[in-house]
């Protein structure tokens, strides 16, 4: 798909700003992030609240850079559970012009990080978590867990990445299965997930 933009001096190679954000769409799209999203803005989390691009009953009119490559804390765990986290912070780390809701990315933008990562196949992801969010949203008295749950994975995700290996990693990740303990259809997709790699 990206191929005509490959140079091949340094390993260094050039897209396009719209054919990046059409890749990242598609990423997202891979890996099942619309089933989450519909459960957020159904239920008053959706990070796109607010913005100058969302038109009422429509939806976005301007995806740009920036809100194509960030990830809340729901869409963070799905990349992390499936292994691709590190990989999609790569590529969007390369990417200049990027601000909150905004961005300032240059038509044609050079990049060493190539667009290798295939696009996932694994909407079953998403929607085992969409699920799990639905029945914990039914159990709550309002949707402010549900809020708050999100920040706590962002924030937590984060301290496992920042940890590595060391056994700090480790107190994160067994505090990550704690919060995830009544999450069992997304449990169960990682592990089929994991049993068919």
């Amino acid at each position: 798909m990206f191929d005509d933009y490959m140079l091949d001096e340094n390993d260094i190679y050039c897209i396009t700003r719209k054919d990046l954000i059409d890749y990242g769409i598609q990423f997202l799209d891979g890996v099942g992030s619309y089933s989450i999203c519909k459960v957020c803005i159904k239920n008053g989390g959706s990070c796109c609240n607010f913005c100058s691009h969302l038109k009422n009953g429509v939806g976005c009119q301007s995806r740009n850079i920036s809100c194509t490559s960030w990830l809340c804390g729901y869409l963070k765990l799905l990349f992390y559970s499936a292994g691709l986290l590190k990989g999609w912070n790569a590529l969007w780390d390369e990417v200049p012009g990027i601000d909150f809701r905004k961005d300032y990315t240059p038509p044609l933008i050079k990049m060493k990080v190539h667009l290798h990562l295939e696009v996932p196949r694994l909407k079953e992801l998403g929607e085992a978590l969409a699920a799990d969010l639905k029945s914990k949203l039914s159990r709550d008295e309002d949707n402010l867990d549900f809020i708050v749950l999100k920040e706590d994975l962002d924030d937590l995700i984060d301290e496992i990445h920042f940890a590595e290996n060391s056994t700090v990693a480790s107190f994160y990740k067994r505090r990550l299965d704690h919060i995830l303990k009544d999450f069992t259809e997304f449990r169960r997709s990682v592990i089929r997930m994991k049993l068919q790699n």
